[in-house]
């Protein structure tokens, strides 16, 4: 196992972290020249024009190997075609663990609610952001060591819809991981799906409907 993450100087970007930390950057992933329902803040560093919303509190660096499954949810809009069909949806930096995973679902049927409902709630993951139809999971390459930003997610707002991450309830909180070197920010020079073809083992990668009757009540 090396002791090194591969994308060490990446975690270590000061940049990344405050996407990490939901500040919202120009183009972020709604595309080029397109705002997000948020007021512009006027103290906002180079390349960010946005109040800060959603993304995460950045408590501990987790790092990630092969033995590590990770799922995110994702919009099915975005597939790519062919071999490597899901690699699109797989450059993304916002993922959980399996551990986290089996709690979601486990709290979704507790509270009688779809699975992508309680995502949406316990995530922050407003519609305007991500159409949630699909669960993709992977592993990371063998040999391969990935840092990742971790901790609890806070509340987010977009396209007019609110989703609070109460701080007064700390024991529903699920953590998140950032994975500072995928992603389309400005700071990754287009380098992201690079990146994550080369640090996840795209045989592991599958796809799920989130709506199916076995992950809902």
């Amino acid at each position: 196992m090396p002791a090194t993450p591969v994308n060490e100087d990446w975690y270590r970007n000061s940049t990344l972290r405050m996407e990490a930390e939901g500040h919202q950057w120009r183009d972020a992933n709604h595309g080029p020249r397109k705002t997000l329902d948020s007021d512009p803040d006027e103290d906002a560093p180079g390349g960010f024009a946005y109040k800060r919303s959603g993304g995460l509190i950045a408590k501990r660096c987790v790092q990630l190997a092969e033995d590590n499954m990770l799922y995110r949810f994702a919009a099915r809009r975005y597939l790519g075609t062919g071999g490597q069909a899901l690699l699109p949806l797989l450059n993304s930096p916002w993922w959980m663990e399996e551990d986290r995973m089996v709690l979601l679902l486990s709290r979704a049927r507790t509270a009688g609610i779809t699975l992508v409902e309680a995502a949406r709630r316990q995530l922050a993951l407003p519609p305007a952001w991500t159409d949630c139809d699909i669960i993709v999971r992977v592993r990371p390459k063998p040999g391969i060591l990935i840092a990742a930003h971790a901790g609890p997610g806070m509340t987010a707002e977009g396209g007019g819809q609110r989703y609070v991450v109460a701080q007064e309830a700390p024991h529903l909180f699920i953590d998140q991981l950032y994975i500072p070197g995928l992603g389309r920010h400005f700071a990754l020079g287009g380098t992201g799906e690079a990146n994550a073809a080369a640090w996840f083992d795209l045989k592991t990668a599958a796809s799920f409907d989130p709506a199916a009757r076995g992950l809902n009540p």
